[in-house]
């Protein structure tokens, strides 16, 4: 009888260690087969794209409260994105930005004459101007490759952006731009559409078209 229990006792002891190899060998085919899978369904690029719609809610409500006109700049080059924000208010029409997006100088707006002119120019660049802004839920952000912010189109522009630099303004009266921002891998495209009313950035799988109705606005 002791001898059997002795048997025993080691079988027991040995699957107990065969149990531990296979959960260490199943850890690490786990540690390789699920990022593989999170990239064959898109999971990390929709993640990605859900963060850009929270920086842009974020950014819309940060216009509101703060009575200042914010915007996001997206480096099309460079897979970033970061917030800015103005001194004041500052009005966008189309003819404002070049088609990679490039703020277009006036050059007729004032020519350099007294000391008063000049501060007065000073103050006016000043309150137009945008500084980079410093917010939690709007971090600068730089995509990891694959995954990149394919193109962007928004209100202002004359077609979407796929190189270079897009904005999206957001205003103190409580309006954006409608926008259409797409964000993709080697495989999968996710659409961030922006609502012009209500800042609501929803994300939807697929490269979704931008409407006639909206380019011609």
């Amino acid at each position: 009888m002791k001898a059997l229990s002795t048997s025993k006792n080691g079988a027991r002891g040995f699957t107990l260690i065969e149990l531990g190899v296979v959960v260490g060998i199943l850890a690490l085919v786990a540690l390789v087969v699920i990022p593989s899978v999170e990239a064959a369904f898109g999971v990390k690029t929709r993640e990605e794209a859900a963060r850009v719609a929270g920086s842009v809610r974020a950014m819309y409500s940060e216009a509101v409260l703060s009575g200042r006109t914010c915007r996001m700049v997206f480096d099309l080059d460079n897979g970033s994105y970061w917030p800015e924000c103005a001194a004041g208010r500052v009005t966008v029409t189309k003819t404002e930005e070049s088609l990679r997006g490039k703020r277009i100088e006036d050059a007729a707006r004032f020519i350099t004459g007294t000391e008063e002119e000049e501060a007065a120019r000073q103050e006016i660049e000043a309150k137009n101007g945008f500084s980079a802004y410093e917010s939690g839920l709007a971090p600068k952000k730089t995509l990891s490759e694959p995954i990149r912010v394919e193109s962007v189109w928004t209100q202002h522009q004359t077609e979407p952006y796929e190189a270079g630099t897009s904005f999206l303004y957001f205003f103190p009266n409580g309006q954006t731009e409608r926008a259409y921002i797409y964000v993709s891998d080697e495989e999968d495209t996710f659409t961030i559409i922006v609502n012009p009313m209500t800042g609501r950035a929803r994300v939807e799988a697929g490269k979704v078209e931008i409407p006639d109705r909206e380019m011609s606005r």
